[in-house]
């Protein structure tokens, strides 16, 4: 296939931070794709009378406070900037409004003139019928909400006024149906603590994978689609009883982030004989213990974890010397950056450890030099990369490495869970990409928690995320297809976490080690 002749409709030549992100993406990937064209429709005027006028104020003034929140706290506050695409692309077709979202029958003569293969809905409106046929396979939507439960507007707010722990997205082949197309792809992140953050972050994930959509669509000439489900009710603009009773929750919930959002985690070592008899692991003052991993050695259980430092705000690797009456605690593995969840493996008989590395965006080795306490820095085997929480593994003759990764550059790894494999041993920095990644976009269930390897079965354990609330809970997956064509996981219900959540009163649990009839977890304390 020749270049993929794509052009976007906006409403005029001011468009959205996102919008302009990806028509800047699109011109610099002009192997792949002819982007030439913006196609500019009228914003569509709706009547607002009695108390829709007021409804519609109202909402504009948390919108106009909640964005001073974003530029103050310094993070996406560019979200309701406008920025002109001329500077991008140059060429504008017109669209010429009439009456009642109606347009001229020969501005659309120009647009089917052009031959476009694809275009892109970046505008307000809900396209006519004509658009449909102007563009060989079809207009690209988002739709941002889990179509299954939030249709309609405003995006991103009522998963945070119902405290929802995820916040749906899809991108599809729109038809004549609103909201509900072809989906081409679907996925779920962590909600934020209020709308316009959440929807801020929202809209610059879903951009991504919509670069991903098209860069599948040319290597594969086609979309592949998935099976719809029942959709959702529609909703529009609240009602002033629910603006108001959102603006006293988020207050709420942004006082206890910043006075009370100091959070620690604590280590519960059982024996699976004796699950309501756990021993806890006290933290130091001003740290916090969390992401265990229990390690046999010569017939001994030992533990590896992150110990966060509150002051220096970072974290290091300690080791842990497991023993009912005392637990001692020494630091093996201390850099700049900060350090976590110390996952080991063994090769050649020699213990290799890949911590989380992402502030200086690498996947790193160190290689355990006098076990456990002695560790040096081995290699680096991916660079350029922003992820957390690998777990690396050999299985069928190749070795794998699990990693979530954040593609939005948000500092959110919660949702993507993606795949790399090694024909060459797990030293080597060629690690291939799976062809399914990301494997998930889901936070409930991407997010690396641990791993099992118990009677031949392989369970990756994974992270829940709550509303606005990290490591709420964790699943149990177990590995059913892995090879370089397929990945396949199935959830299931482990009775010993059943047991151990009511031991530990359902705290917020995010990491879950067992080795033979020792279990840890690290779980939430104030």
């Amino acid at each position: 296939m020749n270049k993929i002749k794509i052009g976007i409709i906006t409403n005029g030549k001011f468009i959205d931070k996102y919008t302009y992100d990806l028509a800047k993406w699109l011109k610099s990937n002009n192997k792949h794709f002819q982007f030439e064209y913006f196609i500019s429709i009228p914003k569509e005027k709706k009547k607002l009378i009695g108390y829709k006028i007021i409804k519609v104020i109202f909402f504009k003034v948390i919108i106009f406070l909640e964005n001073l929140i974003l530029k103050f706290i310094k993070k996406n506050n560019y979200h309701l900037d406008k920025f002109n695409i001329k500077n991008i692309v140059k060429k504008e077709i017109k669209i010429q409004s009439l009456k009642n979202n109606t347009f001229e029958k020969i501005d659309f003569k120009k647009i089917k003139h052009e031959k476009f293969d694809i275009l892109i809905r970046s505008c307000t409106n809900i396209l006519t019928k004509d658009f449909f046929k102007i563009s060989k396979y079809g207009i690209i939507s988002f739709h941002h909400g889990d179509y299954k439960k939030y249709r309609g507007s405003p995006a991103g707010f009522w998963e945070v006024f119902n405290k929802e722990r995820e916040t749906g997205f899809m991108i599809q082949i729109i038809d004549q149906g609103l909201d509900y197309g072809n989906i081409i792809l679907e996925g779920f992140v962590q909600t934020k603590s209020f709308f316009l953050l959440n929807q801020a972050e929202l809209y610059k994930k879903t951009n991504f994978y919509l670069q991903k959509v098209l860069l599948e669509f040319k290597r594969n000439k086609k979309f592949s689609f998935i099976k719809k489900i029942k959709k959702g009710k529609v909703y529009e603009i609240p009602r002033i009883y629910n603006q108001i009773k959102y603006l006293f929750q988020t207050i709420n919930v942004l006082v206890k982030k910043l006075f009370f959002n100091n959070y620690n985690f604590q280590l519960a070592l059982f024996k699976t004989n004796k699950i309501n008899c756990p021993l806890i692991i006290k933290n130091d003052k001003k740290k916090f213990l969390a992401d265990p991993f229990l390690i046999k050695q010569t017939n001994e259980t030992c533990c590896f974890a992150e110990e966060y430092d509150h002051i220096e705000k970072k974290g290091h690797i300690v080791f842990i010397q497991l023993n009912e009456k005392k637990f001692n605690k020494k630091i093996i593995l201390k850099e700049k950056f900060h350090l976590s969840f110390p996952f080991i493996f063994k090769y050649k008989d020699n213990f290799f450890m890949c911590p989380d590395t992402y502030n200086i965006s690498e996947i790193r080795l160190y290689k355990c030099i006098n076990f456990p306490l002695k560790w040096k820095f081995y290699k680096t085997i991916k660079k350029n990369i922003k992820s957390v929480d690998n777990i690396i593994f050999k299985k069928n003759n190749l070795w794998w490495l699990f990693t979530n990764i954040d593609r939005s550059n948000s500092l959110d790894f919660s949702h993507d869970l993606s795949i790399f494999y090694s024909k060459e041993g797990p030293l080597t920095n060629n690690w291939k990409s799976h062809p399914q990644n990301p494997i998930k976009i889901n936070s409930l269930e991407s997010r690396n928690a641990g791993l099992i390897f118990e009677k031949n079965k392989i369970i990756r354990v994974s992270q829940v995320q709550g509303f606005d609330n990290y490591g709420e809970n964790i699943n149990f997956h177990e590995i059913r297809i892995l090879n370089t064509k397929n990945y396949r996981e199935k959830i299931f219900e482990n009775k010993n976490f059943k047991k151990i959540k009511k031991t530990l009163n359902n705290a917020n649990i995010h990491h879950y080690s067992k080795i033979d009839k020792n279990i840890i977890v690290d779980f939430k304390s104030n």
